[in-house]
């Protein structure tokens, strides 16, 4: 009678699936360290761009004289940003004061007059004060300023075109006051929409790139994004060894040669290990990745299909390597030690031991290069696009597609490489 594979497939893997979920060592090795590796690297690192951030800071004095809109709309645009320090005063000559006395790097002060100037077109001044002993920190305040106050400067000079070009217009001459400020006020939102249609798909965009031409190295807010993928990649390929040692063990106990005693296919056999040891990558990436975005806030993208099949991809590469390790391999404990120093090896040039801002697949040159041909590095650079670069599923199908392709050749060479008896 001729035995279905599919079903073989899944009896192998739930045979295989209940032994290693009963293996408590192995389950800790696979989940719990890298939470534990992540939660002390995260946390570190975390802790270290938090304080780069706050000590990149720069006191302000500011006093704002005006009562009308636009004043106000400065002040909220200083106060939402977080590398200015400021101390609201009521008077210039205070702000003057705390400057001589270098207690701040520069003041700024608002006219009274500028929103009625601005709505008239004439001129008006806003005023940086620059401590002459922090001259370079100031020259940074004011380049800060001259991009506060553009966009208020842009108002007034479209509010100044749109009055000269209504002037011409007979209806416009003819209407009392109330209408004349509709009219204005109409074009100017009008004119106002396209503006910021314009800022935000500018025809002229700014790219920037490093001197090898890559684009700069996000770095995230939120650390957990880099360290938490780091590990789990690291710890998924641990099974590299512990599948390889468990097919040896069932070859060296004689259980593999019962089983090939029946008329069963020697690649459904294969995916049957690979598939139990499957289950167990995914699990582990869900409970990691929930756990981090539970606990540590940790985003999870906006491509949940993209992560899934980027996992399984992992996973199946990784247990492709396990049957290739398991296939070129003596004794269950040789399969054992060459899938955990292949593991480290591989973890490292892929890119898995984070010790900085810029991992190993973003550093550029040759190690960027050889990371792109280990698994590893296909998964984090993955997991990088969904992450923390907020991108999609076809962004990162690529990366899917090179972990299944390892993963198929690794397959394939096991099925071709592997002996059933000793």
């Amino acid at each position: 009678m001729k035995t279905n594979p599919l079903r073989i497939i899944f009896v192998t893997a739930w045979k295989d699936l209940q032994i290693l979920l009963k293996d408590m060592g192995f389950l800790v090795v696979i989940i719990l360290l890298p939470v534990i590796f992540s939660i002390l690297m995260g946390t570190i690192n975390q802790r270290a761009i938090n304080d780069s951030k706050k000590s990149i800071t720069f006191p302000v004095a500011l006093v704002n004289q005006d009562s009308g809109a636009y004043g106000a709309q400065i002040v909220k645009i200083l106060e939402d940003i977080d590398a200015l320090e400021l101390t609201i005063l009521a008077a210039p000559e205070d702000a003057r004061q705390q400057v001589l006395d270098s207690k701040v790097v520069a003041a700024v002060v608002i006219p009274p007059d500028l929103s009625q100037n601005v709505d008239t077109y004439a001129p008006s001044q806003v005023l940086v004060l620059v401590d002459r002993t922090q001259q370079e920190y100031g020259r940074i305040v004011t380049g800060i300023m001259k991009e506060v106050v553009s966009p208020i400067v842009l108002v007034g000079e479209l509010s100044y075109g749109i009055r000269a070009l209504l002037s011409e217009y007979e209806p416009y001459q003819q209407a009392d006051e109330a209408s004349k400020r509709g009219f204005v006020a109409q074009s100017l939102a009008a004119n106002m929409a396209q503006v910021q249609k314009m800022q935000a798909d500018p025809w002229v965009k700014l790219q920037a790139k490093t001197s090898e031409g890559k684009d700069l190295v996000i770095v995230p807010d939120n650390i957990f994004t880099m360290v938490v993928p780091s590990f789990c990649v690291l710890f998924a390929f641990f099974i590299v060894g512990a599948l390889g040692g468990e097919v040896l063990r069932e070859r060296q106990e004689g259980t593999l040669r019962r089983l090939m005693a029946a008329p069963l296919p020697r690649w459904a056999i294969i995916l049957g290990k690979m598939l139990a040891f499957l289950l167990i990558v995914i699990l582990q990436v869900t409970l990691i990745f929930g756990g981090a975005n539970i606990i540590f806030d940790m985003p999870l993208g906006n491509s949940f299909l993209g992560l899934a099949l980027l996992t399984v991809a992992m996973g199946l590469s990784a247990t492709g390597l396990g049957m290739l390790v398991a296939s070129v391999s003596k004794t269950d404990r040789q399969a054992d030690t060459t899938g955990t120093l292949l593991g480290f090896i591989m973890a490292g040039l892929g890119g898995c031991f984070t010790f900085g801002a810029v991992p190993l697949y973003k550093g550029g040159g040759m190690m960027e290069t050889i990371s792109r041909f280990i698994p590893q590095g296909q998964a984090l650079i993955g997991y990088d696009i969904l992450l923390i670069q907020n991108k999609g599923l076809v962004e990162v199908l690529p990366h899917v597609g090179a972990l299944t392709l390892m993963a198929l050749i690794f397959f394939l060479f096991a099925v071709w490489r592997f002996r059933f008896e000793q």
